[in-house]
């Protein structure tokens, strides 16, 4: 593991053309934090508050342990197809697997899905996309999944949702269960990208929204809770439509005890500058730090960087994991870059972390561990703890 004391992510700013709502969804913030990074506290909120704010209470029901401070999750998820498969983080052996309900219309393509898990270790929100291929037309389904202790999954149930056609981006639980804070994007119609953050009833599906469309050009990344009635997200900023890497230039706040509103007048804690060249970053537990994947393709070689960078500033501290891997031809090499470069999940304070950076695996403490999971037919992986 290497270190460096400041500078920003630099020297790896190149472009890639997709289809503009696939390669947002991969910026998840772009998936994803720990994918829900729910028990997060983003200090940056008040740039000079780091040292100074107390940590918010957080209210977690009585049924719910979480895990040691700083320790590793019991078990991933990895969304398979049509099914979720729970797996040990210690060697990815098997526990169990789950069916991800419902069947795909005629005439629409099954996209896939994504995995967001909560602070306890236990709990997940499996998001099912279904079409997509054109702007406006992403049909999604949103479950919630929760893992015994041994490790068996129970039945994935549906909540109630009706994304109006935009895709999600990012998911998190709050503390106590019972609320869900989404972000989407919105690409239709066409013009640049804008996001919005919806905070969703688990119980009842009540929705409130809070839209960026005042904002074009900038979307929220995965979302995370710092207290029950707190959500805080990266601020990704793109000037081309559908072309990664992109920015992250702060982190937004948002007050979920609101009824929604203008997500571009929402508290901005504004990087100095933009930590440029990005393709996924994840909020880490505890609130201090970004993790980020970096990534740039070459002549036949593609080249992942995972590192930390600072949520105060977004100034790189520390580099996690570099990872060189040859292609064919510049065309893999491009590929690559979309669907293996990306951040996953994050926990214990940013100590581990899930990675697909060409192999699948955890970091801990700045060792590399390959993980089961990856499978050539099923890119990008979908995975959380």
């Amino acid at each position: 593991m290497s270190r460096v004391n400041s500078g920003s992510v630099t020297g790896l700013n190149f472009t890639a053309l997709v289809e503009p709502w696939r390669a947002v969804v991969r910026l998840i913030g772009m998936r994803a934090v720990k994918a829900a990074a729910t028990a997060a506290v983003i200090c940056a909120v008040a740039l000079s508050a780091c040292t100074a704010a107390p940590r918010p209470a957080v209210s977690v029901p009585p049924n719910i342990s979480l895990p040691p401070p700083g320790g590793m999750p019991g078990y991933y998820v990895v969304v398979a197809g049509r099914e979720v498969v729970v797996r040990a983080s210690a060697d990815g052996h098997v526990t169990g697997t789950a069916a991800i309900p419902g069947s795909t219309p005629a005439g629409r393509t099954f996209v896939g899905g994504q995995a967001f898990g909560s602070a306890d270790g236990r709990h997940f929100v499996i998001v099912r996309s279904r079409g997509g291929d054109l702007p406006g037309v992403a049909d999604v389904t949103l479950f919630q999944l929760t893992v015994a202790p041994d490790g068996r999954p129970g039945r994935l149930g549906q909540l109630i949702f009706d994304n109006r056609g935009m895709p999600v981006t990012g998911a998190a639980l709050s503390p106590d269960g019972r609320m869900l804070a989404l972000s989407l994007v919105h690409e239709f119609p066409a013009g640049p990208l804008y996001g919005s953050v919806e905070i969703l009833d688990v119980a009842t599906g009540t929705a409130r929204t809070w839209s960026g469309q005042s904002a074009p050009g900038y979307w929220p990344g995965v979302p995370a809770w710092t207290s029950d009635d707190t959500v805080v997200a990266p601020w990704w900023h793109s000037s081309s439509p559908g072309v990664i890497p992109a920015a992250i230039t702060g982190i937004r706040q948002i007050d979920a005890a609101a009824p929604g509103g203008s997500l571009a007048a929402a508290p901005l804690a504004a990087f100095p500058a933009p930590a440029q060249g990005l393709q996924t970053a994840v909020i880490a537990p505890g609130g201090a730090q970004l993790i980020a994947s970096s990534c740039r393709a070459g002549h036949h070689t593609a080249t992942a960087r995972i590192v930390e960078l600072s949520a105060a500033n977004g100034q790189l501290t520390r580099v996690l994991r570099t990872a060189t891997a040859r292609f064919g031809n510049d065309a893999d090499a491009q590929d690559a870059i979309m669907s293996q470069c990306q951040v996953l999940s994050v926990a214990g304070d940013g100590d581990h972390v899930l990675v697909h950076a060409f192999t699948f695996g955890r970091i801990d403490n700045g060792a590399f561990t390959s993980l089961p999971g990856a499978t050539s037919r099923v890119l990008p992986v979908a995975a959380a703890w």
